[in-house]
């Protein structure tokens, strides 16, 4: 096989190769529960779509939108691969995205149409309109390529970022082909690695996965029709599943919800981690989940091209996600892009070294901004062990500054995921008067928890000023089209519900006495007894005024701990009264 300038170059080979090996498929779809799409049937189908869509009069660097679910994932790399040989670029779009970050990504890219299933309505926007069956309809099979290189356009994959529209990142055939085997290092051979995954069409790991068969055949790729850990496990068992590929919230789910338990998985060979950090809690328990499995945890980004990390998990880095794959390379700086000394930590930034750049399409600022020369800033803050491998602390946006320190949100959410009974956690940051932020947490439980216990589990791993002040308790957490949690969503939900709100007033003279002192410390005139302290004002400083004075009050000994733990005036009440104060203090001026 000559080396391959563009994605088609791909699958023209392996139909030549092996025509009837199976490439991909859709389980829940087909009257088995299944649909298969063959190599030679990818290229037959692709070449009659190419053609309808240059009848169209779709030209060489024209963008055409791509709208399809999962459960059409077959019939999406047939337009997919059409599309890119009438020389057109594909944009992958689902209904993963709401209404008005489609329109702005139909508007954004300057669609020329969009093609879309029978069950899907298009939205209203720029270009025609077709059902992909109408363009492949009475057209020829017969071969059929537009000219292009590797320097051509070939799809624009929008990230639904947590915040704000969606960016569009431009990747040439070039940067998608340097994942490719060398020419000649594959041959077509029996299938003997069934790949199941359930990434949405359009993000990054799911155009891996449909290019997955292209670039080592006999490799298949199928998906899930609708996510479902009792489904996935169910299809591993009925398929003879090889591989998994998940994010790390569907592993949650699968782990939480015992499917593993009642379906036979012991099919599964490897089992890899992707596209988004994964506690070093959920790795053992994936692994005694699925027993048969090697468990893999992968870093990379859609601004990265083929540059990524990965590492077969071990206990003795459970927090790292890989030393560099190949051709790619790692570098940790500060905030004056000096390359930093192993343990240090700061921005990684990542490159494949020789390969093509992807950038945001249309949008030269903000490709100037993310890249440096070929270094995509990742925006993600961690640093290289002496071994070369990578721990990610946080994201840059994600750490919050509490009264002079700095966070990781990360490192608090995989103390949280240390607790047996938290299924998800998502940790941000909630404004304080005094600290300037405080730590706060949401998270999905799998049976009912109290907010002080999970604030003691915290405290048993972490310094004080890392365990949540607020614990929020969801039955789901917020995410976007891509899957990853909207924290912006939650510290715009919780940030109100953390300030104080006025109750019951002090019932006792032992409550009179700690909320006169809460007074007199926190300049605040009116506490109730179930205020926090922290949201009042409170911090370490105060809180050790705070303990000083009740041990003159009450001639009692309360350790400042004792103020983080129970930080309400009933709470504390109790603590002091617990240690035994003396009766004849209560009530003294």
């Amino acid at each position: 096989m000559e080396a391959p300038v563009c994605v088609p170059d791909l699958l023209r080979a392996r139909s030549t190769e092996a025509p009837d090996l199976v490439a991909l498929g859709v389980v829940g779809r087909g009257v088995d529960g299944a649909e298969t799409l063959t190599y030679g049937e990818w290229e037959a189908r692709s070449n009659a779509v190419a053609r309808g869509l240059v009848a169209r009069r779709v030209r060489t660097g024209d963008r055409v939108a791509l709208l399809f679910d999962n459960d059409r994932w077959t019939d999406y790399a047939v337009c997919y691969l059409g599309v890119h040989k009438a020389g057109a670029a594909a944009v992958p779009v689902s209904q993963r995205f709401a209404p008005a970050e489609l329109a702005h990504v139909l508007e954004h890219s300057e669609i020329t149409g969009l093609i879309h299933t029978p069950d899907i309505v298009p939205p209203v926007g720029p270009g025609w309109r077709a059902r992909y069956e109408a363009l492949a309809d009475g057209r020829s099979t017969s071969p059929f390529q537009q000219p292009v290189g590797a320097e051509s356009l070939a799809e624009i994959l929008y990230t639904s970022g947590t915040t704000g529209a969606p960016k569009g990142v431009a990747c040439s055939h070039g940067s998608i082909l340097v994942y490719d085997l060398p020419a000649g290092a594959s041959q077509a051979r029996p299938s003997s690695v069934l790949m199941l995954h359930a990434f949405p069409i359009g993000t990054n790991a799911g155009q891996e996965c449909l290019r997955m068969p292209l670039r080592r055949p006999g490799n298949a790729a199928v998906v899930l029709a609708v996510f479902d850990p009792h489904r996935l496990c169910a299809a591993v068992e009925e398929r003879g599943v090889t591989r998994l590929q998940l994010v790390p919230a569907m592993a949650q789910m699968v782990v939480s919800s015992g499917a593993a338990d009642r379906h036979d998985v012991s099919s599964v060979e490897r089992l890899t981690l992707s596209s988004a950090p994964a506690p070093p809690a959920l790795f053992p328990r994936v692994a005694a989940a699925f027993p048969n499995a090697s468990v893999w945890n992968a870093y990379a980004l859609t601004e990265s091209g083929g540059a990524r990390t990965l590492m077969r998990y071990d206990e003795r880095k459970p927090g790292s996600v890989g030393r560099a794959v190949g051709s790619s390379e790692i570098r940790v700086v500060d905030d004056q892009a000096e390359e930093l000394l192993p343990g240090a930590t700061g921005e990684v930034w990542l490159r494949r070294r020789g390969a093509p750049r992807r950038e945001y399409f249309r949008d030269p600022a903000s490709t100037a901004a993310a890249f440096a020369g070929d270094w995509l800033r990742t925006g993600d803050i961690g640093f290289l062990d002496e071994d070369g491998f990578l721990y990610l602390v946080d994201r840059q946006k994600d750490v919050i500054i509490s009264g002079g320190f700095n966070v990781a949100s990360v490192e608090v959410e995989n103390a949280l995921y240390e607790h047996a009974e938290v299924s998800e956690a998502a940790v941000f940051g909630i404004p304080h008067p005094v600290l300037g932020q405080v730590v706060a947490a949401a998270v999905v439980v799998r049976s009912p928890l109290g907010a002080r216990e999970l604030q003691a589990s915290v405290r048993d791993r972490l310094g004080e000023h890392k365990v949540p002040r607020h614990v929020f308790f969801l039955e789901a957490l917020p995410r976007n089209a891509s899957g990853k949690v909207v924290k912006s969503e939650l510290r715009d939900r919780f940030r109100a519900e953390a300030r104080r709100v006025a109750g019951v007033g002090p019932r006792d003279e032992v409550e009179a006495t700690i909320a006169l002192i809460w007074r007199a410390v926190l300049e605040v005139d009116e506490i109730g007894v179930h205020d926090d302290f922290f949201d009042l004002g409170g911090h370490s400083l105060s809180a050790a005024q705070v303990v000083a004075r009740l041990q003159d009050a009450f001639v009692v000994t309360v350790p400042v701990a004792v103020l983080f733990e129970r930080p309400t005036v009933a709470e504390l009440a109790e603590a002091v009264r617990a240690a035994g104060m003396s009766a004849a203090a209560v009530g003294t001026d």
